[in-house]
């Protein structure tokens, strides 16, 4: 994913500081091929004790590594090569006392979600300068994650409001600093993915397919949706089932989903266009310590260990160090 994914690696491989070992607890595929157990290993080291790191991204460019606190609102960042975070943007900035999705675009930006604070804040992702701020038209709720198009559109998701937003180019060039009502691209009402079947949180992860499809999950069903970027028409792909999904990642016909509470990493494989979409392997390991989001970075993937359930939103109790895994095999 970056130009200097394999110096990160080589650099993370000698300086890695061990989590344990794995613990296989459900490998499925839909061939009859076994699968070794995939290994889990810490990967990078994340600084204080109440950041709870929700979202990770990893800009194309630099190899910078971000990662967004839901603990305290702040943003870290990995320099490329590191295995150690600092701060980026302190807790608090621009009012944030929560950090969600976080993504940097081919542009050098980083777009940080606020969660239920109702805004998402761009920001130059070298110097951390504030480029342009969004809210959503809604009087509660909060963009949970978001995705790129190839032309540069984003599409966000909020869990709450029935909704897809969405800021073409344009949009964003007439964005200003301080507040800009979001667009609603795809209202969900009336549609497989509408927000009627539960209380609980709705699409979360949002990731753009090749072909020109969206694919978003429901945290609470499970349900994964495909939206067509061009009609905006939403399909429940059937036979897919992703209860607890968080994060989402999409590379070359491929789909990693973090499934939070049950510690587990799903494998998917996508058609062009996302017209089908078949589960491939599932990885559950206590190691993953309730995973919010995977991406792919030089041949291995990269989970953020969030430990909600250590005095974070899914119950009482003390973590550990925070840190991001490198999960190699899956």
């Amino acid at each position: 994913m970056s130009l200097n994914a394999g110096t990160r690696l080589r650099t993370r491989l000698n300086r890695l500081a061990v989590g344990g070992a794995a613990v296989l607890c459900a490998t499925v595929l839909t061939t009859t091929t076994a699968l070794a157990a995939p290994a889990v290993q810490t990967a990078d080291t994340l600084p204080g004790d109440k950041v709870y790191p929700e979202s990770l991204t990893q800009d194309a460019l630099t190899g910078d590594l971000f990662v967004s606190a839901y603990g305290d609102g702040s943003v870290l960042r990995v320099p490329a090569g590191s295995t150690r975070a600092s701060v980026f943007l302190p807790a608090g900035t621009d009012g944030r006392a929560h950090a969600a999705g976080v993504k940097a675009d081919s542009l050098g930006r980083l777009w940080v979600s606020g969660g239920t604070d109702r805004s998402v804040t761009v920001y130059d992702d070298t110097t951390g300068v504030r480029l342009a701020r969004f809210h959503i038209p809604f009087a509660s709720g909060g963009v949970n994650d978001l995705t790129f198009g190839p032309d540069g559109t984003a599409y966000l998701t909020d869990s709450f409001n029935p909704a897809v937003y969405r800021v073409t180019p344009r949009q964003f060039a007439a964005a200003t600093t301080t507040d800009t009502p979001f667009d609603i691209w795809r209202d969900l009402t009336g549609t497989p993915a509408a927000y009627t079947q539960h209380t609980g949180l709705n699409l979360n992860g949002i990731v753009y397919v090749d072909g020109g499809a969206l694919l978003t999950a429901n945290t609470t069903t499970g349900a994964l949706y495909r939206i067509a970027t061009d009609t905006g028409a939403v399909t429940a792909l059937p036979g897919i089932s992703l209860t607890n999904s968080d994060g989402l990642f999409y590379q070359d016909g491929t789909l990693w989903a973090a499934l939070n509470r049950t510690n587990t990493l799903v494998r998917l494989k996508v058609s062009y266009g996302a017209r089908t979409v078949t589960q491939d392997a599932v990885f559950t390991s206590p190691d993953l310590q309730v995973p919010t989001a995977v991406i792919r970075s030089g041949g291995h993937l990269l989970v953020a260990r969030s430990q909600y359930d250590k005095g974070g939103p899914f119950g009482a109790g003390t973590p550990v160090p925070f840190t991001v895994a490198e999960v190699e095999g899956f």
